[in-house]
This record gives structure tokens, sequence and C-alpha cells, in this order.
């Protein structure tokens, strides 16, 4: 389903160790909406997403503009936030965009807001954890993330419950592997934002080699899906590279290998 502003991009994704009760559980991914104004593609990607049955929405990051005042992020977030309302919530963490002021007044929205925790869903065998962006990067965050897990006794993997992990950068990668994520969403890199008519992208804003910039990761157990995003960044238009909303349907089954430990992408976008 193509949108002006963005695109609905429905993947079956499957998990090894996917419990039974979330199988078929759909996740909406959105990141890097970097809102600047109020247009009317934000009102044509939430009719897109309203056509189909979401159970988690995820934001990863940079939701506004760092040059820009965040009262025009703060209003559509909220307009977002009342139209889609799916069954088990909506959560997220901030990027690096995501000011202070920003971030301070984003918690009045019904967004559960995950920078350097943990939250143990009860409806679903589903414990979330969050990793926010930054100027100073992702260490800090990552060692309260930590603490907080051991705090709240879910520090090891558990065989019936997925540790689903929220990240606005992709290079937490190895983070997630080490805390023992089942399947991790991440931004930031736009998919490059220009690409080549060949796909391939000519920046990344990442310490991640270019092939590397978007699609599906395998590092040791873990999978993450890095979304091309929904905005722009200081530049106000992108090349070969469109917008992108995925939804995720989770389903049981096996995923390639990455032989060695390396980052493998085993499907690009």
């Amino acid at each position: 389903m193509p949108l002006a502003y963005g695109l609905v991009d429905p993947v079956d994704l499957s998990l090894p160790r996917l419990p039974e009760r979330c199988h078929g559980l759909r996740i909406a991914h959105l990141s890097d909406l970097h809102i600047t104004e109020r247009t009317r593609n934000h009102s044509r990607l939430v009719r897109q997403l309203s056509r189909l049955r979401i159970d988690l929405i995820a934001f990863t990051g940079d939701l506004m503009y760092k040059h820009d005042p965040p009262e025009a992020a703060l209003e559509t977030m909220a307009e977002l936030s009342a139209a889609l309302r799916p069954r088990l919530g909506m959560f997220g963490v901030f990027g690096n965009h995501d000011t202070a002021d920003f971030r301070q007044a984003a918690r009045k929205l019904p967004v559960t807001w995950l920078d350097g925790r943990a939250v143990r869903l009860q409806d679903v065998p589903i414990d979330l954890l969050g990793v926010s962006g930054g100027h100073l990067g992702v260490r800090p965050d990552s060692v309260a993330l930590a603490l907080d897990m051991h705090r709240r006794r879910i520090g090891r993997p558990d065989a019936g419950r997925l540790r689903l992990m929220l990240a606005h950068f992709p290079t937490t990668l190895p983070i997630a592997a080490d805390l023992g994520v089942d399947f991790a969403l991440a931004g930031h890199s736009h998919g490059g934002q220009w690409r080549l008519p060949t796909g391939h992208a000519l920046n990344n804003s990442s310490d991640l080699p270019l092939g590397l910039t978007a699609g599906l990761f395998r590092h040791r157990d873990t999978i993450m899906a890095v979304s091309r995003g929904l905005g722009e960044g200081s530049a106000p238009w992108r090349m070969f590279c469109p917008h992108h909303a995925p939804v995720y349907t989770l389903r049981r089954g096996p995923v390639p290998e990455a032989p060695g430990g390396r980052i493998v992408c085993y499907r690009k976008w």
C-alpha cells in the first residue's frame, strides 16, 4: 500500500523461539518521523494503519527535528496516539534529534517510554526493553537498562517469553544479543536516504558498513529490524529510498544462520 508519506510494508517475521501465544502478533514500527509541521501525509499514514489489526506500536526515535521547536511534533504525535489505539499499547524510545524539552513534554502522551528501562507485559508473554539515542551515545542508557532488568528480575532470558527491544541506533545490536533479546527494532539510518539506482546507500550515519544500512539483521541469536524511516534529515528529500512503515507479523520459524557470530543482513529493504 504506497503512501505519499511513507510505505506500509507488511513483513512476515520468523523467530525461532517465539512463544505460542505471540504467534500472529502484529507490530507497527514507526521511526524517524522528523516532524516539523502537521501535514496531510500524517493523516494518510493513520488511515492506512487503521485498516490493519495492530497489536502494538513501537516508536524508535527522532520524532522531531532538533533545529525546530517541538510543538508541531508534540501536536502531531498526540493526534497519532489518539487515532491509533493498538490492543497492547504504544511503546517508544527517543532519538538523538529529540530534545530534552520534547522528551519531557512527550511523557504526557499515551506512550510508554522505555529509555533505559524494561517492562513486563501481563496480557501476553513479552518483556519490553528500551535504549534511547542521544548525543552521548548509548552506553549509559544500556547500563541503566541492564540494572533495571536486574531490579525487575528479568535479567535472564525466559524460554516462555518474547524479549523485545526498542532502540534508536542499529549499532545497539551487539548489546541486544548480550541481553538475550529475541527481536530488536531500530532506525536512525533512514535507509541511507540517498541511494544509487542499484539500491546501494551512500551514507547511513552509523558505524555499520553500508551493506547493513536497513533490513533484517541477525547477530548470534538476535534478530534486528532496521527501518528506512518516515522522514528526512537536514536535506528534505530522498533518492531511490522510499519512506517506510514496516508492520511485522510474528511467526515461529527458522532464520538464516550468522556464522562466526558476525552480523548478517538476510533481507534488505
